[in-house]
């Protein structure tokens, strides 16, 4: 039998656990609620997540007959994570902070484990077998609820001196009001994300403008504007230009700096897709004056990168 990877994607919702093996073939997947016993308040130690999670790999590796088979463990997790000590050193969304998860999860598994941040996982699945396979040079841009990005640059996931690469959502884009999450006024990803998709379409529809989107009761969605779109609405059209525009201006100054061979957008939101490519494209065809111009692409994995990308951070760091 071959021998096996388990690949974790750990949101804040659910936590999804996969099976692989070594050529990164999917053998099974689970998925289970992201325990948070003790959130809003912080932790350096969710025990009961961490017996729950241990438990649910064991059964799925028993299920599947690879007992002694399988040779290590990747894990995605949201937030700041140092790879290279296995600590999530803050991740909000679920209560973290310095949590020794690599070290937790290998004495319950008995197998080497290894973490990083979610987006960096989820850009080395795209990089794998998705839409960056075979390339070197990657950007992967995560559009959700908040945005953040994976830079690979000769093969190697650049963390940054903090952990804190990628975190470009919080870059702020001049002449924007809108507050964000974090607490800052003007961040990248107040526009470009799903709710900021969903935010610029409710201002549409609020200024007065006719819109299939002022049929809608209640919140729109980033979903509901694309299928306006779709359906050739030109109120929803121009939000996504105006998303893509300000993303991509953005990207173009990353691309200036890192030379990226392609450029990929993941998330929810990507979905969008030439809603949201071409106006980027149209960008750099008139800006970015070197000769080749890099590859600007969707995802092709949807949900399954970041589980494909955890296995393939287990397997590059085991290996």
């Amino acid at each position: 039998m071959d021998k096996g990877i388990v690949g974790v994607d750990i949101g804040g919702t659910n936590t999804v656990i996969g099976l692989f093996n070594q050529d990164l073939t999917l053998v099974e997947k689970k998925t289970l609620p992201t325990l948070k016993p003790n959130f809003p308040a912080k932790t350096n130690n969710p025990k009961e997540f961490f017996d729950e999670l241990a438990k649910e790999i064991t059964v799925l590796i028993e299920k599947n007959n690879y007992q002694n088979q399988v040779e290590c463990v990747g894990i995605g997790v949201p937030g700041i994570v140092n790879p290279e000590s296995g600590i999530a050193i803050n991740a909000v969304n679920l209560g973290y902070q310095d949590v020794p998860f690599a070290e937790e999860m290998k004495k319950r598994l008995h197998v080497p484990t290894f973490i990083d941040n979610d987006v960096r996982t989820y850009t080395r699945g795209e990089a794998a077998v998705g839409a960056g396979a075979g390339l070197q040079n990657v950007i992967c841009i995560t559009l959700g609820t908040g945005m953040a990005a994976g830079v690979m640059i000769d093969g190697k996931m650049i963390p940054g001196a903090d952990y804190f690469a990628g975190e470009i959502g919080h870059d702020p884009v001049p002449g924007n009001s809108a507050l964000c999450n974090c607490g800052n006024i003007g961040c990248l990803e107040t526009i470009a994300s799903a709710s900021g998709i969903s935010r610029l379409a409710k201002e549409a529809v609020q200024s007065g403008k006719t819109t299939l989107l002022n049929d809608l009761a209640g919140d729109i969605s980033s979903k509901d504007v694309y299928e306006a779109s779709v359906k050739g609405d030109q109120v929803a059209i121009e939000v996504f230009k105006e998303v893509a525009t300000t993303l991509g201006y953005k990207l173009l100054s990353a691309t200036y700096l890192v030379n990226p061979e392609v450029i990929i957008i993941g998330g929810g939101a990507a979905a969008a897709g030439h809603f949201l490519t071409d106006p980027i494209k149209e960008l750099f065809k008139k800006y970015y004056i070197n000769e080749k111009q890099p590859l600007i692409v969707t995802g092709e994995l949807g949900d399954s990168a970041g589980l494909i990308g955890a296995a393939s951070l287990a397997l590059a760091k085991h290996v």
